[in-house]
């Protein structure tokens, strides 16, 4: 469900701007800042639920969501939706930064594997599948009915939760919470977000001008020096700087943003190949991008129980390795790749390729970074965990349209311009499985530091 509010939201931008009046440069800022939202205050809060107890941030974050929800749902004008987002973005951010921690507390590290493979499955299809959802409730309920369904399933997670998941102890520090980290991390990352697609800005009532990447790189410096320093000098810090030493955590999650920097190209820009290109519907365009999900479906449960008889490492290799071959097949790089004259059959196979892909490599994968940390430090690793996949998502979104957009503009042919994106989507994914053969293996399904 708060996967799912990560990319519902795109397929009822053209809605939103009829509706509500106002052009797409400022509607889309009701995507964009609940993304914002939930990717600076993931590790905050998994701090937190790691000093407070799971449990209780995990039921706060249903409350919080579904209140959002329902206040989406009733915003009278644009203002007032974007306002109720950073609400509902909040409640997302909660959950998210626990669910990967109250599984790897949960069971044993011989079924963590499978049980993490099963949240990937969750998570991906969650994320990949909001256009299609979307489309359905638009298209027979209205714009308002993408945020009231969330009210209904979050009521029935709440007593879920209050009946099935157990509540462990809290690890109280007496030092108290590291509010100075949190608000440099939160801006940190704010900025770095921002680096790859600078805003514009006017000054004086001239014309709008982006922000200086030269600028913003100084800002990113700069926070990451004083960031540093706090951290070292605070009792209880946000971020554990142990965890970075680990080699197999910093690994793991090295490679899992480069996988979600290459597929971000995929997911946002097939959808709109399938409608310009092949003149399919928004509906049809968006039951074809379900075969992305489906495959995770079938694929990460079945990966995940394997990674823990196996280990992770092979795993994820053969997840990036196809990966990079589906990115290269699709750019053209061993034949024509996707275009105009592309049969359904194809366009099905190559989507599912992707998808394959991904179930193969992300439930291994974050097994391996979940059972890389001791019991006290899952909270900050799942929400570590989180963070690098909004970032993966967001800076690969921006890369590859400025990408796609560059050469666009150059060639003014749009299947082109798709082949650039795609080939250099394949070049980060190669990035991902060189990482991948860097990582230990861990067959035994121990828990490792």
């Amino acid at each position: 469900m708060a996967t799912l509010d990560s990319s519902i939201v795109n397929i009822a931008l053209p809605t939103l701007t009829k509706e509500l009046g106002p052009d797409l440069y400022r509607v889309k800022w009701v995507v964009i800042v609940y993304l914002l939202v939930i990717t600076c205050s993931l590790l905050p809060l998994g701090r937190l639920s790691d000093e407070k107890g799971r449990k209780p941030v995990f039921q706060s974050g249903y409350f919080i969501f579904i209140l959002g929800s329902a206040l989406c749902g009733l915003a009278p004008h644009l203002g007032w939706l974007v306002v109720f987002r950073i609400v509902q973005a909040l409640g997302a951010s909660m959950l998210m930064a626990n669910g990967p921690a109250i599984i790897t507390s949960t069971f044993s590290p011989r079924e963590r594997g499978a049980a993490l493979g099963t949240l990937a499955m969750v998570v991906s299809a969650g994320l990949m599948s909001g256009p299609s959802v979307g489309g359905f409730l638009i298209g027979h309920f209205g714009w308002r009915s993408i945020f009231w369904v969330n009210i209904p399933i979050g009521t029935l997670g709440i007593v879920l939760v209050h009946y099935f998941v157990r509540r462990e102890g809290k690890n109280k520090l007496a030092q108290g919470f590291d509010w100075a980290g949190a608000f440099i991390q939160s801006l940190l990352l704010l900025l770095l977000m921002v680096f790859f697609d600078p805003p514009k800005v006017s000054f004086s009532g001239g014309n709008p001008r982006p922000i200086s990447r030269w600028l913003l790189g100084a800002g990113i410096f700069l926070l990451i020096l004083v960031f540093n320093r706090v951290e070292k000098e605070v009792k209880a810090p946000l971020f554990d700087a142990g965890l970075v030493r680990n080699r197999t955590f910093w690994v793991a999650n090295l490679a899992g943003f480069l996988i979600f920097v290459a597929f971000s190209a995929v997911t946002v820009l097939m959808p709109f190949f399938l409608e310009e290109v092949h003149h399919f519907t928004a509906q049809r365009a968006g039951g074809f991008m379900t075969a992305i999900p489906l495959t995770i479906f079938v694929t990460a449960p079945i990966a995940g129980r394997l990674s823990d008889r196996f280990g992770s490492q092979v795993l994820s290799v053969l997840g990036t390795g196809v990966g990079v071959i589906s990115l290269f097949i699709m750019a053209g790089a061993f034949g024509a790749g996707v275009h105009e004259q592309t049969g359904e059959a194809g366009l099905i196979l190559g989507l599912c390729s992707v998808g394959l892909a991904t179930g193969l490599f992300q439930s291994p994968n974050n097994s391996a970074i979940m059972g890389a940390v001791p019991i006290n430090k899952l909270g900050v690793a799942s929400a570590v965990l989180a963070t690098i996949r909004n970032l993966g998502l967001i800076l690969g979104t921006s890369i590859g349209t400025s990408l796609f957009t560059w050469r666009f503009a150059v060639t003014g042919n749009f299947v082109s311009a798709l082949h650039t994106t795609l080939y250099g989507a394949g070049v980060v994914a190669v990035g991902a499985l060189l990482v991948s053969l860097m990582k230990r293996n861990y067959p035994e399904g121990t828990h490792h530091e």
